[in-house]
């Protein structure tokens, strides 16, 4: 039952994921227009500027639990991989705990922020006069995928005799074709 909401969770971030792909792709057409309007046409496209800023926030809060689910996020193996196994575990059960805690305390003050952008009517101070809750909006929902993946990782690091090796082979899993391996998930 456990295995199965996590290959769930598992579909949901690749799919957040890809919806970030998307953002970034299309940020990379507008921002393309935007340079090649302004250089062949003298004309300025200020809204591209502002649309960028928004993609920023949502594409790193779409991609980030995916990412880190899939231990594709910059570490420091050199130090980490020198050091006896139990203090691997130890130390990785301690990151999980505390990268966890900063995940809801972040997922919560920005939740209540939000609220309140949305009760007062807060409006963005931009070109595009939207409401403040909309760029933001996602940065508690991904604040809380991401605050479950590392409880996911937390259970690898307790359950695991070898937790950086599974996160290794889970890292690696695709790498040559770009698309992973089922053998190589959290279990």
């Amino acid at each position: 039952m456990l295995n199965a909401g996590i290959a769930m969770f598992e579909r949901v971030t690749l799919s957040m994921a890809i919806v970030a792909a998307g953002l970034i792709l299309g940020m990379s057409c507008w921002i393309t227009y935007d340079v090649l309007t302004r250089y062949f046409l003298d004309w300025a496209s200020p809204w591209a500027f502002d649309l960028s800023e928004y993609a920023l926030i949502w594409i790193t809060f779409l991609g980030a639990p995916w990412v880190l689910l899939q231990d594709r996020h910059v570490r420091i193996e050199l130090l980490v991989d020198v050091l006896p196994k139990s203090i691997q575990r130890a130390l990785g059960i301690a990151v999980c705990l505390i990268a966890f805690a900063a995940c809801v305390v972040l997922a919560w003050k920005t939740s209540v922020a939000a609220l309140q952008y949305y009760d007062r009517g807060i409006m963005m101070p931009r070109i595009w006069r939207i409401p403040r809750i909309y760029p933001y909006s996602i940065i508690p929902i991904g604040s809380m995928f991401l605050g479950t993946v590392f409880l996911v990782r937390l259970r690898l690091y307790i359950s695991e005799t070898d937790p950086e090796s599974a996160l290794h082979k889970r890292a690696s899993a695709g790498q040559e074709t770009g698309f992973s391996d089922e053998s190589a998930g959290i279990e």
